[in-house]
């Protein structure tokens, strides 16, 4: 039924009869209220109106018309967040338009001085060649010593800038002083050709450093010999208390021939050995440890350019040792250096990689430039989780399978490899190719909290894309048995 004036009965609309609400409570419309019956006073109460009758509010039934018989109802709680986003977006625009106009200019005037100072070098060397040319061909060597290594620096920063212009990918990582990090490798060219410029500068105001150059081979040297896998391995009959008898091992042609793996090293002359298997016609592939290596040892292991997968322990807090061979495709190291930990990052091969007890400082690793890493085992403690973590992000864009050594409760090993926030941090790891998440344990013949164990392994699942398996290395279950 349409809402109509008491008075008069004629229904409420928008324009002569629109409902109007008296101070008293009661309504009636427009027309009615200006009419001289009424006499300033209500008709249906006789209270005296102290507002004329243009003052008095619309009623509920207006509205009702207005919006098509829709009652009002309160701004729900989105809209304004909305509001309030759309708001801190415009007052960031204006921030951001407010830096650009800034920094744009510096910008375009620090690009204009780099191209003016490339020009000036380049004059100086063409006008510094000209002379020597002239020079050379009179027979004068007039130059002084200290002029000429300028004219060499000189020779080589141009160099250095021209390959900088040529580089094919940048990896950048942005940190903001909330926490907030962003990172990215591309590939240069077209619109990201600014990137070559920014490298220019950022070497100009020496804060880019150039990396030696990787000894890898770009191709490796053929093996030639007979298709057996020969390993030669160290037993016990090779020892003389704690030394190796080298010249033993040596002398037995059959055990050295065409070896391609050598197992279970350790003890003193280790490094006699390997010095002697270096200057031998052998492709030794692989390298195994049964006990802690000197690093003398690793001085003979570096020149092993065929080795390919090495597994070794060092001496604990030991910073005597030397890099590791770059060329690595499979490495298992325990109780590294931070020097050996931040090689692993220049190995452009390395797919397979095993890192324990790392008892240095903690390491912030920069994306991966490869991208080769496959596969990431780490036993590392509560004290350098933010190593491990921070390791598992430098190759979250390869990493397929992940095994991570931790305990059930923090009453195993004094908790200090309990991790229960482990799911949460994984998440936002970035981990794009994960298929098989594996915890190690520290028995393995028997798990000792089956029921603890499911619940881990279900918390852990509940974190990561449906596609990754969750298993622990003992109970041989997934998360979902």
């Amino acid at each position: 039924m349409t809402p109509q004036c008491g008075i008069c009965l004629c229904s409420y609309d928008l324009d002569l009869h629109r409902p109007k609400c008296l101070p008293c409570g009661h309504t009636l419309c427009k027309k009615c209220l200006q009419d001289s019956c009424c006499k300033r006073k209500c008709p249906t109460c006789r209270k005296d109106l102290a507002a004329a009758p243009e003052e008095c509010p619309d009623d509920i039934f207006a509205l009702l018309i207005e919006d098509e018989a829709v009652p009002p109802r309160k701004k729900s709680r989105t809209q304004e967040t909305e509001v309030q986003q759309l708001q801190r977006g415009v007052e960031a625009g204006r921030k951001v338009v407010e830096v650009l106009r800034l920094l744009v200019p510096k910008a375009v005037e620090a690009l204009h001085r780099q191209l003016d100072t490339s020009v000036a070098q380049l004059h100086r060397l063409e006008e510094s060649l000209e002379k020597r040319v002239e020079q050379k061909a009179a027979g004068d060597e007039g130059t002084t010593p200290e002029l000429e290594d300028e004219q060499v620096q000189l020779a080589v920063q141009l160099q250095h800038s021209l390959r900088l212009l040529n580089t094919i990918k940048c990896g950048v990582v942005a940190e903001a002083e909330d926490g907030t990090t962003w990172k990215a490798s591309v590939h240069i060219g077209g619109f990201n050709d600014i990137l070559r410029l920014l490298l220019l500068q950022l070497r100009e105001y020496d804060q880019l450093e150039k990396v030696d150059d990787v000894a890898v081979p770009s191709s490796p040297a053929a093996y030639v010999g007979p298709p057996m896998p020969a390993i030669l391995t160290i037993d016990g009959y090779d020892f003389d208390g704690d030394s190796l008898m080298v010249n033993d091992i040596l002398r037995n042609g059959r055990r050295m021939k065409n070896i391609r793996c050598i197992r279970g090293l350790k003890g003193k002359n280790a490094d006699k050995l390997l010095r002697v298997v270096v200057t031998l016609p052998l492709h030794v592939e692989e390298l195994l440890f049964s006990g802690k290596a000197e690093p003398a040892v690793l001085e003979e292991v570096q020149k092993m350019s065929s080795l390919k997968r090495l597994d070794i322990e060092c001496i604990e807090n030991c910073d005597d040792y030397p890099d590791l061979p770059l060329q690595l495709e499979e490495l298992a190291i325990c109780c590294p250096s931070e020097n050996q930990l931040r090689c692993v990052m220049r190995m452009p091969a390395l797919r397979s990689l095993q890192v324990d007890d790392y008892l240095r400082t903690n390491i912030t690793f920069p994306p991966s430039l490869y991208g080769t890493l496959r596969w990431l085992g780490v036993v590392l403690n509560t004290l350098h989780m933010s190593t491990m973590l921070s390791l598992i992000r430098a190759h979250a864009s390869s990493l397929e399978e992940l095994q991570i050594y931790c305990t059930i409760s923090d009453e195993e090993i004094g908790g200090g490899f309990y991790f229960p926030n482990l799911g949460r941090d994984l998440a936002a790891c970035g981990l794009l190719h994960l298929r098989r998440l594996v915890l190690d344990r520290t028995k393995l013949d028997l798990c000792t909290d089956v029921a603890g164990c499911l619940m881990q392994r279900q918390s852990l699942r509940g974190f990561l894309p449906s596609s990754v398996e969750v298993v622990c290395v003992v109970c041989r279950f997934s998360a979902l048995w």
